[in-house]
């Protein structure tokens, strides 16, 4: 098949994609079969399994395409991201790791597959090197100081929030990690306020967020306000053992026995009880009604 014909099939097979995607990718594979050793064919079939979230078969297509074209960065790129997508850190980064000059994108996604291996030293490392390059990206600063914060390098993930303050402006995910950055340094006011300020912008949806949330306005002498954090958190994940522990010991401490018994059930009906949830049932039970 020549050069013109191919095109003209990898053009009638993508135009073919939405209407008959099956003859399309009979089309692509006759492509592969006549053509091998031209990976066209074997990229655009890859792309046909990549947008269908079908990795595995896309994978196999590029690193054929791959073996006729192993100088094709781009090609190393895509392998890279599919087995990103699929959740395999280990082998995304080593197709990064190929790519002989990568760019920024390249290097954030390394980044971010090092973090989701918990090797934050080496993901922080990158994202460093980034901003000396990109230092208005607001994604860059977000890894990164998500990743200080994970490694308890509080005071360097307050001094890069304020340098992200001082590019990007403001952010509403930015006030979140100042939040969380305030809450660990214990500066309960602080996060308090950046909490507040955060959840007008729309709600927390992560219940690890709302316990320190109410953890913020307990240390304040609000703890009122705490027992609706927390109750919130358990709507989102009934299955947070923290969250149950936290609730029924504020609610114990503010008298509300009927409500923290009524916490005790629903916990019940989750898991069995923990020793500090045993302990305060005893308590509630001493105290009667």
């Amino acid at each position: 098949m020549g050069d013109k014909e191919l095109q003209n099939l990898l053009l009638r097979a993508e135009n073919l994609m939405k209407q008959n995607w099956l003859h399309a990718v009979q089309l692509l594979n006759q492509a592969v079969e006549e053509n091998p050793d031209d990976p066209r064919a074997l990229i655009a079939l890859g792309n046909f399994y990549q947008t269908r979230q079908l990795f595995d078969k896309a994978i196999k297509c590029y690193q054929s395409a791959l073996r006729l074209a192993p100088e094709d960065d781009h090609l190393k790129l895509i392998i890279g991201n599919s087995y990103f997508a699929e959740g395999d850190y280990d082998l995304a980064i080593v197709y990064y790791d190929q790519i002989k000059k990568p760019h920024a994108d390249v290097r954030y996604n390394k980044a971010l597959a090092l973090a989701y291996m918990y090797r934050h030293e080496e993901s922080i490392d990158i994202m460093c090197e980034l901003l000396d390059m990109i230092d208005n990206n607001p994604f860059i600063y977000f890894l990164l100081i998500e990743q200080l914060l994970r490694v308890g390098d509080h005071v360097s993930a307050y001094h890069y929030i304020q340098r992200a303050e001082a590019k990007i402006g403001n952010h509403r995910h930015l006030l979140l990690l100042k939040a969380l950055t305030y809450a660990r340094m214990k500066n309960w006011l602080y996060a308090y306020n950046a909490f507040v300020s955060y959840t007008k912008l729309g709600k927390i949806n992560l219940s690890e967020h709302l316990r320190v949330y109410a953890e913020c306005a307990v240390q304040i002498g609000l703890p009122e306000r705490g027992i609706p954090i927390l109750e919130q958190g358990l709507e989102l994940n009934p299955y947070d053992v923290g969250l149950y522990e936290e609730l029924v010991r504020l609610l114990v401490q503010r008298g509300y026995a009927k409500r923290a018994r009524e916490v005790l059930a629903i916990a019940k009906r989750y898991f069995r009880l923990t020793p500090v949830l045993k302990l305060l049932e005893a308590r509630l039970n001493s105290q009667g009604d």
